[in-house]
């Protein structure tokens, strides 16, 4: 399970919207207490891909360097958020054949006439149950 507060919600809708046409992407920062999840914040990063309309990367540089910031501080980087402008909110071939770590959190916000967030688990891309 996930838990994602409205707050953060609306964070990921308007990083997708200003990111728009491009993918937004950017680093969940929480806790996890056995199989639940809790996104306590999030770190909006640059879309480093070569095509940024095509797909997603995040400067490795900038996660381990959030990594070290969070240290000692109880909270962890537990997953990422990217777009799929005008798209759907489900993960993409692109999505799986880039990998992810077990029970790292994908949430994936989908933008167009109507605008959706969902979230997996890797590596098998679970969807998980989201909760505010």
């Amino acid at each position: 399970m996930l838990i994602l507060p409205a707050e953060r919600r609306n964070e990921l809708l308007a990083a997708a919207r200003a990111a728009f046409p491009a993918e937004a992407c950017g680093l969940l920062i929480g806790k996890r207490d056995g199989a639940t999840v809790t996104v306590t914040a999030l770190h909006p990063a640059a879309n480093v891909a070569p095509a940024p309309c095509e797909g997603f990367a995040i400067d490795p540089a900038a996660q381990f360097s959030l990594q070290r910031a969070l240290r000692g501080t109880g909270r962890a980087v537990v997953g990422c958020f990217h777009s799929h402008p005008n798209g759907r909110s489900e993960p993409s071939l692109r999505d799986r054949a880039n990998g992810s770590a077990e029970g790292f959190v994908w949430i994936i916000v989908a933008t167009g006439d109507k605008d959706t967030i969902a979230a997996f688990e890797g590596p098998s891309f679970q969807p998980l149950i989201l909760r505010a």
